[in-house]
């Protein structure tokens, strides 16, 4: 049984939303000049959310391949969920990248103006087919509930089921309707397994697109891309700890072992992205190239020390074990464990993007244009950044809940299984 979302998360999230709605507006009005960008720094706060919400797209959706296609049938409720959560991420963080163009209207000119050598180009084809793929598997999993649905409602309700429903026949027996999802599960098995590669393409190449950076060193490195597809299954699956524990029915039997479950992949795939950083900071300092160096000692030592320390290393890493090694048997820290992976990501983001520019690539150029702000090698979001990021994110919390509520997110899951 669905649990009901409280309404003050509606309402908080809706008046939020409402602020970076309004955030957005002025932002297209006035332009990137809100920020506080320079021609140093021409990435920040919004670059750092949107490879966050592409990662989590990835993510979720390759953690619903672990359900459809390799036949984790222990954490198979949280299928839909996993669908419905990459669906908006991948909205949330094409938002940012869309905001942060400088002409936003422009973007049409990658499809229009095609470059096949641009990593940019392939990119935008892999999102589009990322995003067919994900509906389509949604639907599949949901039409005949949005059947059912259909025949069972009134007024607008029923209108929106017969949209969504797309003329799905309702089964006419329970038998019936267990052998067509049963169909249906195999073709999302078909559709998540051709999604692997290419959600693999859609975060794999958000990575390429820093790691062919040649003037950045930081960036320029074939694991870049691996780095952005194992940090894309942690936040991935500390999501999905986070609202199973939060959203699923605490009356099935077996929801305490689903949460324990989604947990230990979180913790494992941390595992491996905790091992992956440790190899680039131990290879970059050992490898002693300074422009390289500079950068390490700006994200642990440098202006935004915190952010790793306490952002990456604290709620990223060290709460998530720590509960998982004292707290496993309780399903609330294992949902406060989810939700630190799922912030402390966006500190590896960050991370990612911010100390890079701030690091001059001549020793002392940070000194030539001290008098012009526009100019220097330092940042921190604008009160109009966080606004509109802030205001962005909580306006797809609120639409995420509005389709939580309409949608069949367990009950063809509680009826049927994967076999």
């Amino acid at each position: 049984m669905k649990k009901p979302i409280p309404k003050w998360v509606y309402v908080s999230s809706g008046v939020a939303g409402l602020i970076g709605l309004a955030a957005l507006v002025w932002r297209l009005i006035v332009g990137i000049k809100i920020t506080w960008l320079s021609s140093s720094v021409p990435w920040g706060a919004w670059v750092a959310f949107y490879i966050y919400f592409i990662g989590l797209s990835a993510g979720s959706f390759l953690f619903s391949t672990l359900i459809y296609v390799f036949g984790q049938k222990n954490v198979e409720k949280a299928g839909r969920l996993a669908l419905l959560s990459a669906v908006f991420a991948l909205v949330t963080g094409l938002a940012f990248v869309w905001m942060d163009l400088g002409h936003p209207w422009r973007f049409l000119n990658v499809f229009i103006h095609w470059n096949y050598t641009s990593v940019l180009a392939w990119e935008s084809l892999f999102y589009i087919f990322y995003i067919v793929i994900v509906l389509l598997e949604t639907w599949l999993l949901m039409r005949y509930d949005l059947a059912e649905l259909r025949d069972r409602s009134t007024g607008w309700r029923k209108s929106f089921y017969q949209l969504v429903a797309a003329g799905t026949p309702t089964p006419r027996s329970s038998e019936e309707k267990q052998r067509l999802y049963r169909r249906s599960l195999r073709w999302a098995a078909i559709l998540g397994a051709i999604g692997i590669p290419v959600a693999i393409g859609v975060h794999g190449g958000t990575g390429a697109i820093f790691a062919v950076v040649k003037a950045r060193p930081y960036w320029y490195s074939p694991i870049f891309p691996i780095i952005f597809l194992v940090s894309a299954l942690v936040s991935g699956a500390a999501l999905m700890t986070f609202l199973y524990a939060f959203l699923g029915d605490r009356n099935d039997p077996e929801y305490k072992s689903i949460v324990q479950s989604l947990a230990t992949w979180f913790i494992l795939f941390l595992s491996i992205d905790l091992l992956l950083m440790l190899a680039e900071f131990l290879v970059g300092y050992y490898g002693g190239i300074p422009d390289h160096i500079k950068v390490l000692d700006a994200i642990l030592f440098g202006p935004y020390w915190y952010v790793f320390w306490f952002g990456q290393m604290g709620l990223a890493v060290l709460v998530p074990i720590l509960i998982y090694i004292f707290k496993r048997d309780s399903v609330f820290w294992l949902a406060v464990a989810g939700l630190s992976g799922v912030i402390g990501i966006i500190s590896v983001r960050f991370n990612l993007v911010i100390p890079a520019f701030v690091t001059p690539p001549i020793p002392g150029l940070e000194h030539v244009f001290d008098n012009h702000p526009r100019l220097a090698f330092s940042y921190f979001p604008s009160p109009g950044e966080w606004v509109t990021s802030i205001g962005m994110i909580a306006f797809v919390i609120f639409l995420f809940t509005l389709a939580y509520g309409l949608l069949p997110m367990f009950e063809q899951n509680n009826e049927v299984g994967a076999s």
